[in-house]
């Protein structure tokens, strides 16, 4: 099963399980950028992380879980839920966190891993 790993200086904070089966295209070219370095911006229920991925939909959804991780196709946002809650466009649900994803101040410079 895929991985993704956020990392903050140097200590993994959290990690998420990807779902290849339901969303391959999307995975895959997650899995393509292999590691990058984002900027954490807290919505107050979600986290957004950019990330230079272009895909299209792949079953999109607008109503979300706490721990899910989604991506926003449109925008190029990694999306990790913190609350459940609607976003305000579509996304493709992609995985979810495994046990609690803990609190990043927005600006917060962290690495994103994705792990086949």
């Amino acid at each position: 099963m895929s991985k993704l790993s956020i990392i903050i200086n140097g200590k993994e904070i959290a990690f998420a399980n990807l779902d290849m089966a339901n969303h391959p295209k999307t995975v895959k070219e997650l899995l393509r950028v292999a590691r990058i370095k984002a900027f954490a911006i807290n919505r107050g229920s979600y986290y957004m992380f950019r990330i230079p991925v272009r895909v299209g939909a792949e079953k999109p959804e607008t109503s979300f879980k706490e721990g899910d991780v989604a991506f926003d196709y449109m925008g190029g946002w990694l999306l990790i839920f913190v609350k459940n809650s609607s976003y305000f466009g579509k996304a493709n649900l992609i995985g979810n966190v495994e046990g609690k994803m803990p609190e990043i101040k927005s600006g917060t410079e962290l690495i994103i891993t994705f792990l086949p």
